[in-house]
């Protein structure tokens, strides 16, 4: 795709033009909310194909979604859990909870009306409701600091009248995004200062006022807002679809974008081919599509170890030695591994091949990967090797 028009008109006719190839009738197509314009899910419908895909609030608006999650508020709606299995010895882990309700739609492909029944779940992921009241808490704070300032008289200014002071107020906490959330006054304080004699100018009080501003947090609407914090609605017409399923089949959707980033920039960098060979265009694109692979399964093995054993792994972050994580890319643990050096030279006559010393960090990696500890070392037996043969056939 060229990129220079918006996502949702392209997906029909990449639909359609994979048809040819995978057939049509049983597929699934997986896709963002951009997929979720009504004229592609009636496309999809019509194919015999099924979709899960999330809806925007220009397809389910927010009125409409608060509706529907009143009964769990309620406590009147039971909710289906989402579970991945935990570390060995660990209890499963709750990674998300819904319901569904059925809707009948209808649209048209081509001159054909098509109707069918969409299955609406309403996911709350508790890993993302969880990120958005933390960074709530952030703006809360953000604002509340923001708005205490406020009074404190600048360098080379005339202090803030009350109507001065209440306006800034306001203008932050719509900044920060927390209107509605937190509660500020501005209050008047008068102080008044002795002054004494000076020449002609008799003694005497002066008094000057200033503002204090008091915020307090409005715990209600915070708590509101909190509760609705985490929700999604995935849309499919695939009826006999669990919750588990459409959840897991939506999420992984980013593995697949992250190798195509891969492929198109670094570190494999397919890039235009100036060649008229068809074999050799094939030859060449399957190459990075080997390494690929292999970039892929590297990354797995580590992470899949790391979550089985619980922990995380610790120096593979360049310029970060003390950062931990349990999800390290590919590139993040080859870069780690890329420090291991063979040196060789030649001593009286014999030559001689030095390996680097690993660190823990490459030592901790060949073991997550099921390698042997000496693997280098049986590496550095076969040097020196022969110059490789560089001219083509």
């Amino acid at each position: 795709m060229p990129g220079n028009c918006a996502d949702d008109p392209p997906y029909i006719p990449a639909i359609r033009a994979v048809r040819p190839a995978l057939g049509t009738g049983g597929r699934t197509d997986v896709g963002d909310c951009k997929m979720a314009a009504l004229a592609t899910r009636a496309v999809v419908a019509a194919g015999g194909d099924v979709y899960p895909c999330p809806l925007s609030e220009s397809q389910l608006g927010r009125a409409e979604r608060r509706a529907l999650l009143l009964p769990v508020w309620d406590g009147t709606q039971a909710l289906q859990p989402v579970r991945r299995a935990g570390p060995e010895g660990q209890p499963d882990e709750v990674v998300a909870e819904g319901f569904s309700v059925d809707v009948a739609l209808a649209g048209r492909v081509g001159e054909e009306e098509v109707r069918w029944t969409e299955r609406r779940w309403l996911v709350r992921s508790v890993a993302y409701a969880r990120a958005q009241a933390a960074a709530l808490d952030r703006r809360l704070g953000t604002a509340t600091a923001a708005v205490l300032d406020l009074p404190t008289r600048k360098p080379g200014r005339t202090p803030p009248v009350r109507g001065e002071v209440v306006r800034a107020a306001q203008a932050v906490v719509t900044r920060e995004g927390v209107d509605g959330l937190l509660r500020y006054t501005a209050r008047a304080v008068m102080t008044t200062r002795k002054t004494r004699a000076y020449r002609d100018r008799p003694a005497r009080e002066e008094t000057e006022v200033s503002f204090v501003v008091e915020v307090r947090p409005d715990d209600e609407a915070i708590a509101e807002r909190k509760r609705g914090m985490g929700w999604q609605v995935y849309g499919t017409n695939g009826v006999g679809l669990s919750l588990p399923q459409v959840v897991w089949a939506y999420r992984g959707q980013y593995r697949i974008e992250n190798d195509w980033s891969r492929l198109k920039g670094r570190p494999l960098g397919l890039t235009p081919l100036y060649l008229q060979d068809e074999g050799r265009i094939q030859g060449l694109v399957y190459v990075p599509s080997l390494a690929l692979r292999v970039l892929t399964l590297v990354e797995w093995v580590v992470r899949e170890g790391l979550r089985k054993e619980g922990a995380k792994v610790q120096g593979v972050s360049a310029g970060q030695p003390g950062r931990k994580t349990a999800r390290p890319s590919a590139e993040l643990l080859l870069g780690a591994m890329g420090t291991i050096g063979v040196s060789v030279v030649e001593v009286g006559g014999q030559t001689h091949a030095l390996l680097s010393p690993l660190t823990e960090v490459q030592k901790r990696l060949l073991q997550l990967w099921e390698l042997p500890p000496d693997l280098y070392e049986q590496v550095t037996r076969g040097f020196p090797r022969p110059p490789p043969m560089t001219s083509e056939p």
